[in-house]
Parts: structure tokens; C-alpha cells; sequence
């Protein structure tokens, strides 16, 4: 099984795009954690605590919002299609930032 620094060895930029991937992708999941935490503890949350979650998200969320599914589908569900485009930018990200594959990536022993 191959580890995650062999595997983020194998490209010029690897270390680089894992970061800026990476982070991105914990800033979505602690936002959308912050929005689920604070709706439910909130008596008196109006939900606009979601607005963080969309700015975060954009511009993929503009697209989500143009989806007839507002009214359709639970809050839930909704918050659940917001992480999962947040995430599928962060994969986006690690693909444009991490380079191009090197030919030979140095293993290390073990």
C-alpha cells in the first residue's frame, strides 16, 4: 500500500498542492461542521450561519443554488450536496496545484 508522501512524491509540486488542497478541504469541513453545530445549539438561529458555508463553496454553490431542490429536499441532504462540492473543488485544486507526474520519484526504504 502506498503511503501519502510516496504518493505526493511522485509529482514536482506534490507537497505544494496537498497543502493548498488540503486546506481547503479541512476550511469546508470545519464550516460546515460550524453551520451544522450552531443551527442545532442555537434556540434563537435564524440559519444564516449556511451563508459562511456558501461562501466558502462558491462558486460551485452559485451552481448548487440554480438546482430546483431547495424546497424538495432536508436541510440535511442540502448541507451534505454542499460539502460534497466543496470537496470536489479541493480535489480540483490538488489537481491543478500539484505539477506534473516525475518520471522517476524517489522511494524511500521500508
Amino acid at each position: 500500500m502506498t503511503s501519502l508522501r510516496e504518493y505526493v512524491s511522485r509529482y514536482d509540486r506534490g507537497r505544494r498542492g496537498l497543502a493548498i488542497a488540503g486546506a481547503y478541504a479541512l476550511l469546508v469541513l470545519l464550516v460546515a461542521a460550524y453551520v451544522e453545530i450552531s443551527t442545532r445549539l442555537a434556540a434563537d438561529s435564524q440559519g444564516l450561519e449556511g451563508i459562511y458555508l456558501f461562501i466558502v463553496t462558491a462558486p460551485s454553490s452559485l451552481l448548487v443554488m440554480l438546482l430546483p431542490v431547495a424546497g424538495v429536499l432536508p436541510s440535511e441532504v442540502y448541507l451534505a450536496l454542499l460539502v460534497g462540492v466543496g470537496l470536489l473543488q479541493a480535489w480540483v485544486l490538488w489537481l491543478l496545484t500539484r505539477g506534473r507526474r516525475v518520471a522517476h520519484h524517489p522511494r524511500q526504504p521500508g
